[in-house]
């Protein structure tokens, strides 16, 4: 079954700091001859656990779409893997397999969906959007409302604001107790809003909306890990 990781590492210090943002280029080539890697992403973040224009320079990662279960399994076994985590305070990883997707992400439309059911558990929701030039203004005048609304929802498990292209490429990656609990917070509130005026405005030049099912979590993130947590009650 096809298998989605999202890595997160946390450094600390000046030098592991500039590692960590030299590893966004650094980890493309040895990825591409990488066996089983069907797409990838190296991962810069924002400050907080959703949107945010303002980059949180301790925190990098990379996410992976996977031939295979095993084979995202070997990647945290391998030499690439141990020199983030020799750099890193902190290493996090999420496997998921895909519910449903919508859209592409640099043009990569190659999900392979689970027929799972998901009503009765945890998901795993990413966004991912390329926003047109003449958008930039108003969308991000827009998140921090979002990102304060997302903090305090209920249900939320896990949070972070992803990309490659700071400014131009912002996705949000996110993790929910349930279905309904996600589905609350999409279509409610200011997020709805949002959502609606950058249809009207067509705001992206290419988005993603892509549901997953998360499988576990592995490592930790200041000191827990959540996901987990969640998966096993």
């Amino acid at each position: 079954m096809q298998t989605t990781t999202v890595s997160l590492f946390r450094y600390k210090g000046f030098s592991n700091r500039i590692w960590g943002m030299s590893m966004m280029y650094k980890v493309k080539e040895p990825l591409k001859n990488t066996p089983g890697v069907q797409f990838f992403k190296p991962l810069g973040t924002g400050s907080g656990s959703g949107f945010s224009i303002i980059p949180d320079f301790g925190v990098y990662g990379v996410f992976i779409v996977w031939e295979s279960e095993q084979l995202a399994d070997n990647f945290l076994n391998s030499e690439l893997f141990e020199s983030f985590r020799a750099h890193s305070e902190e290493q996090y990883t999420i496997f998921l397999t895909l519910n449903r997707s919508k859209g592409s992400w640099a043009g990569f439309r190659g999900w392979v969906a689970s027929e799972e059911d998901i009503e009765n558990g945890p998901v795993a929701i990413l966004t991912s959007a390329t926003i047109r030039p003449r958008f930039l203004l108003s969308f991000w005048r827009m998140t921090p409302r979002v990102s304060r609304e997302l903090n305090n929802f209920a249900g939320l498990v896990f949070s972070k604001g992803i990309g490659e292209r700071p400014l131009m490429e912002q996705a949000t990656f996110s993790v929910w107790k349930t279905k309904t609990e996600m589905e609350s917070f999409a279509y409610q509130g200011f997020h709805r809003k949002v959502v609606e005026e950058t249809i009207r405005r067509d705001g992206f030049a290419e988005q993603l909306f892509a549901r997953f099912i998360p499988i576990k979590a592995i490592g930790s993130w200041y000191g827990t890990n959540p996901v987990q947590t969640v998966l096993e009650k």
